[in-house]
This record gives structure tokens, sequence and C-alpha cells, in this order.
């Protein structure tokens, strides 16, 4: 069975035709500013420097975050091979960066513990709610499908981050993700784009497409290998708006060694939230539809080995939960 196969997404859909999936690969013509991600707002941790930008992945350098545009392939070395077999190099980041607690972490470095948890202060930074499962073996991908919430009501310069993802629990480098984030590019607005890191000390991610609330996304994470391997070197990451026929998607990305066995059914993650205002206002969303794969390619259908886990990684006043069952995450806030 192939990880994302027609039936699943005509079930997803409810008959739109697969004309309306391809076209989602067009561009679209209204995009993020990609050069600029946002810049860690007055509520960062005190350390974290003021020109520093919000990640997936915590707080980087600006000229450790760089692009990968439509065609282009992002090499395990970190250079970046266009569409005609030209190569160039990719950014080689000889700058600290540091976690959602304002911890520093040396360039070459993996990532501080085994997800950036939110810190316990007033304000949010980090991890603050997700489902997870671990397998003994290994994973092959990860489909989900949810809707953009409404906007938040606060504009305290913060980042949200929406999204499903596979990571290794054993080898904590990165995490595969394809990400909704609001002001995610500065923008004050919904961007989809498919996030990779951290090869060189660099954040990698695709062209941005601009998505507006109640527009359906499906995010997949698949292996580009034959089945039964275990330790995929290249992984394709997409996100798609279906309302809308855009992707932004990175290609073939490397694992950087990294044997993917722990899967999240749902995070949101966040930067610079100063209060519950902060969160989208309609205060929950769904992953629904979660199909995930094993090594051979099929797809895990006994329920004993979908019991997701559901986390809250920070306690506040915002009426913060997760909640699952075998094939949809429940995150409110």
């Amino acid at each position: 069975m192939a990880i994302l196969n027609k039936a699943w997404i005509r079930h997803l859909l409810h008959g739109a035709t697969l004309l309306a999936i391809l076209q989602a690969l067009a561009p679209l013509p209204a995009q993020a500013d990609a050069n600029r991600l946002t810049t860690a707002s007055a509520n960062r941790p005190a350390d974290v420097p003021a020109n520093y930008v919000v990640t997936p992945f915590g707080f980087f350098h600006p000229s450790c975050v760089q692009e990968i545009k439509r065609q282009e392939k992002l090499l395990a070395d970190g250079r970046i091979q266009a569409a005609d077999g030209n190569i160039r190099a990719g950014a080689s980041c000889g700058h600290v960066r540091y976690g959602a607690h304002g911890e520093a972490i040396a360039a070459h470095d993996a990532q501080a513990g085994p997800r950036p948890a939110a810190s316990t202060q007033d304000t949010a930074n980090g991890w603050v709610e997700d489902t997870d499962l671990v397998t003994s073996s290994a994973y092959g991908g990860i489909n989900a499908s949810w809707a953009v919430p409404a906007a938040p009501v606060g504009s305290d310069g913060q980042v949200v981050y929406f999204f499903p993802g596979l990571q290794d629990r054993d080898n904590v480098q990165s995490i595969l993700q394809p990400v909704l984030g609001w002001n995610a590019f500065n923008d004050n607005a919904w961007t989809i784009a498919s996030w990779n890191c951290c090869q060189n000390g660099a954040v990698n991610y695709s062209t941005p497409q601009t998505v507006n609330s109640g527009d359906q996304i499906v995010g997949t994470v698949q292996n580009n290998c034959a089945a039964g391997t275990a330790t995929c070197a290249s992984w394709s990451i997409n996100t798609l708006d279906i309302t809308l026929n855009v992707s932004s998607a990175l290609n073939r990305t490397s694992n950087y060694g990294q044997t993917f066995n722990w899967a999240f059914g749902g995070v949101l993650e966040v930067y610079g939230v100063a209060g519950c205002q902060d969160y989208p206002q309609d205060g929950t969303i769904s992953f629904n539809n979660i199909q995930l794969f094993d090594i051979n390619k099929k797809q895990i259908t006994k329920p004993a080995s979908l019991a997701w886990s559901p986390n809250v990684l920070q306690q506040s006043g915002c009426n913060l939960n997760s909640s699952a069952t075998t094939s949809v995450s429940t995150l409110s806030y």
C-alpha cells in the first residue's frame, strides 16, 4: 500500500478529484516573505539575543536558517542541488542557538532533551502539548489532516505552530514536520511550510505559502527507500492546502542518520505566548485521519499499536488538554 494513496485522499476530501490534488503542486501567487522569519519577541528568554529568529527548533541566528526552493534537493552533507543538477553550498552555521528555555546549544550539537518542552514561566516558549507513540522498530511515514484555526485575538509577536511528525527517540537530532504556523514569517498570518534541521547547524524549510482560517491541511512524511529499510536516508515532507490547491514540500531531505521510531499525531508549539489571548481564538484543533506506516510501507491498523499518549507539557490557566483515539488527536488551549 502506498503511503499517500488515492483512496485515502478521496476519503479525506469527500469527493474531491485527483486533479485538484495534482493542482496543489502549482505555485500560489501570493507567497509569504520567506526571507523574514519572525524575530524573537520581547517575551523571549532573557539569554536569547534580540536579532535571533524563531523556528520550530528554537531560536537561531538568521544566517543559520535557509529556504529550500521548489525543485531543489537538500543533500545529506547540507549542500543544495537544483533541478538542473547544479549544486550550491548550504548554510554552515557557526553561531550558538538557543532552546525554548533560553539554554545555549552549540551550533553542531543535537537539540537539548527529547522534545523542546515549554517553559514554566508566564511566557510560553516551546512545546505545549502533543500526542506521541513509540515503536520498537521504525516508522515509514505518517499522514494527518487538520483545519486552519481562527487567528489569535492577541498580538504579542507570538509564533504558533501545529504539526504531526516523526523523530528518533534514541538519537534526537531533528523532527521531520509538515507545519502550519501563525506569524512564522513575521506576517500575522497563517502559512504552511515543511521543515528539517540541523546539518551543519542549519535549519531548512520549504518555500512557505499563505493560507486562510478554515482551509483544510494535509501533512505527510514519507520515506523514499525500499520497503523494509529501517534507517532510510531520504524522506519527503509535504504540507498541502487542499482548499487553495497549494503545497510546500521538502523532497528527498536527509534523515541525518536517524531511525524514526517516535511519532507525533499532533503538536502545539509556541514562542512568545504571553497569555491565553495569544492562542487561536477557537480554542481547539483536531488532527484527523491520522495514518501511521511501518517500514514495509503498510498502514498500521492494530489498535494496540495506535495507543497514542496525550501529553500536556505546560500547566496554565488556558484550558490546556490533549486527547487521542487511534486516528484523531485533539489539542485544546
